[in-house]
């Protein structure tokens, strides 16, 4: 969360949503794993976003089942959060908030660090 969350803000500024294009370049051009990026793209767009790329491949996640389980691990189950939430908590490091110290592993595994050849 913590590198994607930069990665976005560094080369789109900081917003309350980003496109799906967006947060798929920010993982490509970060070098970030992209096996986890159904849960990046609840986290940072919009739902009318989300459902317009994914509606059409029939796939079985929805926004709101991925928001929640974002919501669950960072958020002490709050889904009210947008992209500029998630960036002002993990930017700065502030993880207080859920009571979860995300470790380079946690970062890394949710939402691609390096390594696993994704």
């Amino acid at each position: 969360m913590l590198r994607l969350s930069r990665e976005l803000a560094r080369r789109f500024g900081k917003q309350s949503f980003y496109s799906v294009e967006q947060v798929a370049q920010a993982v490509q051009r970060g070098k970030l794993s992209a096996a986890f990026i159904a849960y990046a793209h609840a986290s940072f767009c919009s739902q009318k976003d989300f459902d317009a790329f994914y509606e059409p491949m029939g796939v079985a996640c929805s926004y709101r089942g991925l928001r929640s389980t974002v919501s669950r691990r960072y958020f002490s189950g709050d889904m009210d959060f947008d992209a500029k939430t998630i960036i002002s908590r993990f930017v700065r490091g502030d993880y207080r908030f859920s009571g979860y110290q995300e470790s380079q592993a946690d970062s890394d595994a949710f939402y691609g660090g390096g390594g696993g050849g994704h």
